[in-house]
């Protein structure tokens, strides 16, 4: 390897769960990039400032689909030298780095890497390593990739000031590929902007950024704020006014769409009479016969009705 452009900032060999989030706590990593963008479909800028803010004193076991992908890393990395060595003729041995890596400079920017190696073409590359299940295989045709692991691979080349990322992925447990990823400085540029507002806006300040309608922000609201006390306040201010004119104005709607989905549905029903399966244009509409286990309730029967694209759900 050629001498390291990052700082190792620090070990993670024997580090406990706790002191690795603490660690993480000191920046912002690649999983988070996309949270600060605004583009990570699970976690809103509003939780990731939860999460840099918040004293951690317990760990969360987590989910199964993040443990499968840590248990996959290994096997990626040796899958990966195979294909590398098939592909390209090159016989190499990815590095595991035992490290939270940092830039050295912006010292904000950490990196956590699934791996490294030497190529004799393009100097010294990373190899990242994801899991995905097999409904998402579309997002990962051709030459796509996902936007925010696309954002987390460009935050990790400009911490190591590297050119390219290989990046290796397992969808569901049929396929095994890896795409190439260059290094896009306009794509850094941006992101490493809008991580630094984020930081000294937000993190700094100890100001949460705005919700973001997002499933993440409202839980995250949530856990915020957990009890309500006995008081009462006074909101005022015309964007607060604005909002309540919004709310109303959605939850007109809201209402419009739910007994005009209903009207579409009783439209279908009453066409399709006792007939459980029925095609209209590309859709497959589904209006069979169902039973309520008598768990908690007693058992009742039922037609459960639903609409499909018809080549499949």
């Amino acid at each position: 390897m050629a001498t390291e452009f990052y700082n190792k900032l620090v070990c993670t060999e024997g580090l406990s769960k706790i002191d690795w989030l603490k660690a993480r706590q000191k920046g912002i990593g690649g999983s988070d990039i996309a949270s600060v963008c605004g583009i990570n479909p699970w976690h809103s800028a509003l939780a990731l400032y939860y999460d840099k803010v918040t004293e951690i004193t317990e760990v969360d076991e987590g989910n199964v689909s993040m443990e499968i992908g840590t248990a996959l890393e290994p096997l990626g990395r040796v899958k990966f030298e195979k294909w590398i060595l098939k592909n390209e003729g090159i016989d190499i041995e990815v590095e595991k780095i035992p490290y939270i890596l940092q830039h050295p400079t912006n010292l904000i920017a950490l990196a956590n890497l699934d791996g490294l190696f030497p190529h004799p073409e393009k100097r010294n590359c990373l190899l990242e390593i994801k899991t995905t299940a097999e409904r998402n295989y579309k997002d990962w045709e051709e030459d796509s990739v996902p936007d925010y692991y696309y954002l987390q691979i460009q935050w990790y080349l400009y911490v190591t000031n590297y050119q390219y990322c290989y990046l290796a992925f397992f969808i569901g447990n049929r396929k095994f590929d890896v795409k190439l990823i260059k290094r896009n400085e306009e794509v850094i540029k941006q992101t490493v902007e809008k991580a630094d507002y984020f930081w000294n806006n937000f993190v700094v300040q100890k100001i949460p950024p705005a919700p973001d309608s997002s499933i993440s922000s409202g839980k995250t609201l949530d856990i915020l704020y957990p009890k309500g006390e006995e008081k009462e306040i006074e909101i005022e201010g015309e964007e607060y006014i604005n909002y309540l004119k919004e709310y109303d104005n959605q939850n007109f709607k809201l209402k419009e769409a739910k007994a005009g989905l209903e009207m579409c549905k009783q439209m279908f029903k009453a066409r399709m009479g006792d007939a459980s399966v029925a095609y209209c244009s590309d859709k497959k509409i589904v209006w069979q016969n169902q039973v309520r286990p008598a768990h908690m309730v007693k058992e009742s029967k039922f037609r459960m009705f639903r609409i499909y694209n018809r080549e499949g759900k």
